[in-house]
């Protein structure tokens, strides 16, 4: 089996599907999955740059898809798009929000669940001892909360943990 980077085999999965995304060749396009036939295809992105920082595809309601990205070369302000149609395979999307975000800082979509986006994002101006967080974002609320904080460059490769039910981390009783 031949080795691929991560940062290639980022999915998604939303009503059923499985989508993978497919930005640092700029195809604008996904792989889709669908669970239920078995079958794979094709659909379109919504038009416009989407940026290698990241993206994440989460259920919008209704039966519609949500993609929430760094759109047109806009990194300091978080692109909330929406599937106009209910169904199988998305091809008419409209923008629904866009999220400003603090300047000074490089963004990246770290991953997504059924109601949170993890945010990395790390001072652009000093590289050397620059500070990285991690936030979640309500997708229905949009409210950004902070996970954590790590002064210095080497926070690649960690796993953050958040939103663990309390029954999780206590400890076990008879």
């Amino acid at each position: 089996m031949s080795q691929m980077h991560p940062f290639f085999l980022r999915r998604h999965y939303a009503y059923g599907c499985f989508y993978w995304d497919w930005l640092l060749i700029k195809s604008k396009k996904l792989l889709v999955l669908d669970t239920r036939r078995m079958e794979f295809s094709m659909a379109d992105l919504p038009p416009g740059e989407w940026s290698t920082q990241g993206l994440a595809i989460v259920e919008a309601g209704e039966s519609r898809l949500g993609v929430f990205g760094f759109h047109d070369g806009t990194e300091s302000a978080l692109s909330y798009t929406i599937a106009r149609n209910k169904g199988e395979s998305p091809s008419q999307w409209e923008m629904e929000k866009r999220i400003s975000l603090d300047s000074g800082y490089q963004y990246y979509i770290k991953d997504a669940t059924e109601r949170y986006l993890l945010l990395r994002r790390t001072e652009t101006s000093s590289l050397e001892n620059s500070l990285t967080e991690y936030f979640s974002m309500d997708i229905k609320t949009l409210k950004l909360q902070r996970i954590c904080a790590k002064q210095g460059t080497n926070m690649y490769g960690k796993c953050i943990y958040a939103n663990f039910p309390p029954s999780l981390l206590s400890s076990p009783t008879i």
